[in-house]
């Protein structure tokens, strides 16, 4: 039976990331030299289109705790199982949805600062980078920093899971706004990339769910 109760641990993980439908998937608010083509990807994890109205972005200084923009995202929808960018350049930045800004440098640089999604005043999703700031860490604080010397982000890997915990959700990525998270370094909707494999635990934590199905099964039969 301990198999099963992993099994069905693993689903209720799962049900409750995709119970919060859209979140925040991976933002760029950094990048070498000027600041000029930061964004925020959100993604519909659901298996239903969704309006937008009524959602926001709010960008959190986490010297003070305070909204230092908020970006209202009202008459906009967004497909299932699809991602939705928030940028200042469309012409830098790949699939922009809104350019809600024509300013650039509209994204602090952390250390730390932080991004949260709201639904009608309500948070439904945060993430705060490079520390913790008391109102939008999810879980455990992530320290980590977007880069200012290489083309980076903070990627949700693997891709749209989200388990409530910033540490464990989001990693450094090559940048891909509007499509699926990768790991590695570069622009991934160029041609020249340096990715890497999804980090071997991860598929070590499949094989093992695979295995434990296995095993079910035959204790079933």
């Amino acid at each position: 039976m301990k198999p099963l109760l992993h099994i069905c641990t693993f689903a209720s993980l799962v049900a409750t990331s995709a119970a919060q439908a859209v979140i925040i998937n991976e933002i760029d608010y950094d990048q070498p030299g000027a600041d000029t083509a930061e964004f925020i990807e959100l993604y519909n994890n659901s298996s239903s289109s969704l309006a937008l109205d009524g959602y926001s972005i709010d960008l959190i200084n986490g010297g003070d705790d305070s909204v230092y923009r908020s970006i209202d995202l009202s008459g906009f929808s967004l497909d299932a199982n699809s991602y939705f960018v928030v940028c200042d350049n469309t012409s830098l930045v790949a699939n922009c949805n809104y350019a809600f800004t024509s300013s650039p440098s509209w994204f602090q640089n952390g250390a730390p600062d932080a991004v949260a999604l709201l639904n009608s005043g309500s948070i439904v999703d945060s993430l705060s980078y490079e520390g913790e700031v008391v109102s939008a860490t999810e879980g455990s604080a992530l320290a980590l920093a977007d880069s200012g010397s290489i083309i980076t982000s903070l990627s949700r890997l693997p891709d749209g899971f989200d388990s409530n915990d910033n540490l464990a959700d989001f990693q450094l990525g090559c940048i891909t706004p509007g499509s699926a998270n990768m790991t590695g370094t570069g622009d991934c909707s160029l041609t020249s990339v340096s990715t890497v494999p999804v980090p071997a635990a991860w598929w070590l934590f499949v094989s093992g769910l695979l295995g434990l199905v296995g095993v079910s099964r035959k204790h079933l039969a």
